[in-house]
């Protein structure tokens, strides 16, 4: 890479034009590796080797190089066939948004804190209240289509910000409670029982999912009681 002194018009150094696609390329690697809120339009510069200025023309400053990555990450996202049933729908939505989400850290959190403002999540959002409407939530299909989707986004969302503390701090909930498998306090053995079970974050996960939908059937069944 050269220096900054080096640093000029990449078409004179025999180098390809910067494009905004490959400006989100980069802060997309760079979010894969140290999460949306790891790196600055300085290190973005560095990793293009090009001005801060050059990223300033071409998408913005870095809120909306965050928005670039964000629609990018997301649009990875299922987006499941309108015909599903509503549960299907929500649970091979949810279920599928882990493994991209988890693979940009921050991406979970920008997203609980502004919302579907992005086209790829406008999308999603659009189709999922309409699934919701169709399967007769009516005029709370907007506020269930919320409560699911939060329920998947914080928890991806609390597992980015466990896996960003340093080493030095990290305290899980394993060690914290996994000594009291044995205690006569038959609720913290039990815990520690479920938290020393293999499997990691994964099976709460879709746990989580599967309960929060059922939560909105029994919504449904009250809207609708035969």
């Amino acid at each position: 890479m050269s220096s900054a002194t080096e640093r000029g018009p990449r078409v004179l150094r025999g180098e390809t034009p910067l494009t905004p696609e490959l400006i989100v390329d980069a802060a997309e690697r760079l979010t894969a590796e140290h999460g949306l809120a790891g790196w600055t339009i300085r290190k973005l510069a560095t990793e293009l080797d090009c001005w801060p200025t050059v990223i300033y023309h071409h998408v913005g400053d870095r809120a909306a190089v965050h928005q670039a990555v964000a629609d990018r990450v997301v649009s990875r996202m299922p987006c499941p066939e309108e015909e599903l049933d509503w549960r299907e729908w929500f649970t091979e939505l949810l279920l599928g948004a882990r493994p991209v989400l988890r693979a940009y850290p921050g991406v979970a959190r920008w997203l609980v804190l502004r919302g579907p403002i992005v086209p790829s999540a406008l999308r999603i959002l659009d189709r999922g209240v309409r699934v919701l409407q169709r399967a007769g939530f009516g005029a709370e299909a907007p506020m269930i289509y919320s409560s699911l989707l939060n329920a998947g986004m914080l928890l991806i969302m609390s597992y980015d910000e466990r896996d960003a503390e340093s080493a030095s701090t990290k305290t899980t909930i394993t060690e914290a409670l996994g000594a009291y498998r044995d205690d006569e306090r038959t609720g913290l053995a039990a815990m520690a029982e479920y938290l020393l079970t293999p499997g990691g974050t994964e099976p709460f996960y879709a746990y989580a999912v599967q309960r929060a939908v059922d939560g909105a059937q029994t919504r449904l069944a009250e809207l609708h009681p035969e």
